[in-house]
This record gives C-alpha cells, structure tokens and sequence, in this order.
C-alpha cells in the first residue's frame, strides 16, 4: 500500500431500511472509532458511504448501490468494509471481485451489534468467489493492542495476516480402525444411493458461502434438488386447518411452551402458528415427494413478506420426537420417528455436514438431532472462553432436553412483521462435535471438532440472551484452542453445525472417503496425532 494512499471506509448493511436505520447509530460510533484508529496510524481516510437523511441511515442495501459505490473508486484503492450488524454479502462482494486493491473487512465484537457474524459471512463469501481479503476484528479498537498491530500491518502490507496454527490437516492425524471402517461404509453408502440435498432458492439471503457448486456436490454423491419458495406456499395451502391444528395439539400435549398474546403486530397468535404448522407439513410433503434426505428453507427475504417465520417448523423438523406428517399421495408417515435435517437460511455449508453427522448418528445408534447456529458473539467464564452460539429457532427440542423446556416466542417484529414462532431453549451440556463444510479457491472442504456445551449460572445465561436476542435458542459452548481470535481468523462461515456426542473420528474418516479437504481446529487435534 502506498505512504499516501487514502482509505476508503465503506458501510454496509441489510436490505430492509427499517433494520439499518435502527443499526446506524452503533455503525456511526463504528466508523468514528475506525477513523480514529487509522489516524492513530497516520492515515487518511474517508467514508464513502454518507448518511441519507431520507433514508435515515448511510448503509449499502442492495447489490446495485454497492456497485454504484464502487465505480467512484480507483480499482487499486485500499478499501474497508465495516461491519456493525448483520449484513448481506453480496451487496459489495460483486465489486470486489474487480478490485484491485487491498481489501479489508473490519467488524467490532459485540453481541448487541453483531458485526462479527456479518464478517464470517463476508469472509466466507470472498472465499467461495476466489477473492482475496484480510480480516480483523475488535472489541477496543485503540485500546485493542492485537488489533492496531495487525491494521498497522495492513497499511503497510495491504495484507493482516493470523496465525493458523489451530488448524491441522486432518489426513495427518490417526484414526481409529473403527471410525476407518465405518467412514469407509457411509462413503460408498452415499456414492451408491446418493443423498439429495433440497435447496430452496439458493443466495436469496446474499450468503453466497452458501451456495455451492452442484458439480462438485454432487460428484460427492450428494446432487442438489433446487426448490422454490412460491411452491412451498402453494403446498402450505394444500393442508388444512384441521392438520395444521393437529400437529399445534400434538406440540401442545407434549408440553412446549407457547408464549401466547393478543396482539398479532407484537405478540404471537394462534393464526402466525397454524401457519407454521402448514408449512412443517408442506416441508415433509417435499421430502416425500422429491426423495430429499435434507431441506432447507430460506425465510428471508421472499418468505418474509407471505407468511410467518420458518423457525419453528425447522426445529421440528430437525427433533426425533416430532408431530407425524402423512403424506398425501402415500398415506404414509413421512420418516417416521427420524429426524429430517433441515438446514437453516439454506445454507448448504451446514446441511452436508448435518447431513453427514445425521448418518452417522444413525449408524452408531445414537440420538441424530443436530442444528446449526450463528457464531454469535462470546466472552471468558472461569478462565473459559466461552461462544455463544445462537439462532433463529432451528435447533432441535433434543437440544434442550425435549419439548417441555422448549419455548415458543414471537420473532422480533423488525425482522419477522408476521411474526410465527421460535424453537427455542437452552441447550443442554455435554460433548458436542461441530463442523463446517465450505467451498474456497474451488475445492470443497471441511472444518471440524469436538467442544462442549457448558452448563452456566441462570444470570450467566439471561445476561448473554439479553446481550444477543433473548427469544432465541442458545448453545454456551467452549472449544478448546479455538477461542475468539483462532475462530475469527479462519471460521469460513457466520453458521457452526453442533450435535451431541463424540463422533469426530467417523465424520473426519467419511469427508476424507468423499474426497473432502478436511481440517481439524483447536487443541483436539494433539490427541490424535
């Protein structure tokens, strides 16, 4: 980068303008923080993005903005993506594959004001496009000794590289016979039969990580049955009420508990649930129908205005124990007893290792409910660092300890204004192994390993839920060795797939069978050397 060279701050954020006028404030404080930051270091710097009085916020909402932004800058220009809140990717990820200059993708650490979830996103999304980045992250800015070092570094580089010592090529490490044997199986299972992936409208929500290339998918065995949300609509209206209403009976027999108002705008109502009910049904017809062994639904942005939130018809779907669907044509219970993995905002990302670690639940005779979460936020607990791992509502009731500690909240009406409910509860502690299937530089690939879910103080847990978004299911979950900055620095994802038990060698042994580039992170990894 040149002595000289001016940066530009660039301010990106969600597509709806009621959710960025809400976050303009903390992005404000951001962007002033940042400045402050690079003039600490000698350098000018200018935002390009201005507030829009109109509009009353200043953020990037939509891919041709971000465009128009970036034709008023000279392609070689060191430019910086500041992130406060969420934000989708492909609004400034399209321009930046033409640019030529350094590019770095800047986010504050706070779980009110989730920059660090946009930025995983961001970063897995320049990866899955072939385009170069840094990253960084704070909580301090200034004060934030790791963080100046490493943006003085980018100045004078253009490049902030981190350690990535954390991470191990899992063909590296010794596996047991057992897990050898079994990965050896599920492999050639899946190559022989398959497992269709059912994938609703695949980059609606601007996570273009999500979005994989089918060629290489499916050469894995695992071809991608592309779906549409208008067909999901159409078979919600195909369901009757006295369906809908009985599976809303069989939630209500087993215990969960529903958080009822009277007022549709804020509370949560019969008809936002009946809804929802259609909806679990027509999901299960879809599995029927087209044979899927996964589904995933994007709420956002097409769903959003016709009905209401997919959430809790995904937490059903991913539990054992959930309402039956008979299938129509059939009259047969559609996987009856099983848990049908449904990966949350279509991320394929997560549904192939949902996928992979459901089979192998399965084979093992274990529970296979398994979820994916946002990495949300996290802070130190008893010399712990300690995730916090959260959703909108797809983990499974299993996760809780059943359908009697589940409770069903409406979504916040900013981002759900037709409300439905949540799946939510505090999951329960124990092992977990978590992963992360990702697609960078053209090769598919595979982040793993084992963590634990911690048991913590009521006020503990109430203190991150009030932090984060209290209506949502929480997972505290610490991973050994890969703590804030070794996750920040390599996580090819905003998503994390967990499920409860040990099964890290089988999953590691069955990606490597399906030709899978496959790292392990964190301090597990010494123990399989």
């Amino acid at each position: 980068m040149k002595k000289n060279d001016t940066i530009y701050l660039i301010s990106n954020g969600d597509f709806r303008d009621s959710a960025c006028e809400v976050c303009w404030p903390m992005q404000d404080t951001t962007l002033k923080e940042v400045q402050a930051a690079f003039k600490k270091l000698g350098k000018k710097t200018t935002v390009v993005t201005k507030y829009d009085a109109a509009r009353r916020h200043g953020f990037i909402t939509k891919q041709c903005e971000g465009t128009a932004v970036f034709s008023k800058i000279e392609a070689e220009a060191p430019v910086v993506i500041v992130l406060s809140c969420w934000a989708y990717a492909h609004h400034v990820t399209g321009p930046l594959q033409t640019h030529r200059g350094p590019i770095l993708l800047l986010a504050n650490f706070d779980g009110t004001w989730p920059g660090l979830v946009a930025l995983l996103n961001h970063a897995g999304t320049l990866e899955r496009l072939n385009v170069a980045h840094s990253r960084l992250w704070t909580d301090n800015f200034t004060s934030d000794d790791y963080f100046m070092q490493k943006l003085e570094e980018w100045c004078r580089t253009g490049k902030a590289a981190h350690s990535t010592r954390h991470l191990t090529d899992a063909a590296s490490l010794r596996i047991v016979p057992s897990a050898e044997k079994l990965g050896r199986q599920l492999a050639a299972n899946i190559r022989k039969h398959r497992r269709i992936m059912g994938q609703l409208d695949p980059g609606c929500m601007g996570m273009l990580n999500a979005v994989m290339d089918p060629a290489k998918v499916g050469a894995a065995g695992m071809p991608i049955e592309y779906l549409n949300q208008s067909d999901l609509l159409a078979e919600m209206e195909l369901v009757s009420d006295e369906e809908a209403q009985g599976h809303l009976n069989w939630l209500l027999k087993k215990g969960c508990n529903f958080h009822w108002g009277t007022d549709g705008f804020q509370e949560l109502v019969h008809g936002q649930v009946l809804s929802q009910m259609k909806m679990y049904s027509a999901a299960g017809r879809f599995v029927q129908r087209y044979g899927l062994s996964t589904i995933g639904i994007p709420y956002q942005l097409g769903l959003v205005r016709q009905c209401p939130a997919s959430d809790l018809v995904e937490g059903m779907l991913n539990n054992m124990d959930r309402p039956p669907i008979k299938d129509p044509a059939t009259k047969e219970i559609v996987r009856k007893g099983k848990a049908i993995p449904h990966f949350n905002e279509t991320d394929l990302g997560a549904g192939i290792p949902q996928l992979l670690m459901h089979d192998i639940y399965e084979m093992k005779g274990m529970p296979t409910e398994t979820t994916l979460h946002d990495v949300r936020w996290g802070r130190k607990w008893e010399g712990k660092f300690v995730w916090v791992f959260l959703i909108s509502g797809a983990a499974p009731p299993a996760h809780f300890g059943g359908w009697k500690k589940t409770h069903v909240y409406r979504q916040p009406p900013m981002y759900f204004p037709k409300g439905g409910g949540t799946c939510s509860g505090i999951s329960k502690p124990g092992t977990i192994t978590w992963a992360r299937c990702y697609e960078a530089y053209g090769t598919l690939g595979m982040d793993c390993g084992l963590g634990e879910v911690i048991e913590m103080p009521k006020e503990e847990v109430q203190d991150r839920l009030n932090k984060t978004t209290p209506v949502w299911p929480i997972a505290n979950v610490h991973i050994p060795g890969y703590d804030r900055n070794e996750m920040m620095a390599t996580h090819m994802s905003n998503h994390i797939v967990i499920g409860y038990g040990d099964i890290l060698q089988e999953l590691i042994a069955t990606c490597l069978q399906l030709g899978m580039k496959t790292r392990v992170a964190g301090d597990v990894r010494n123990s399989l050397r």
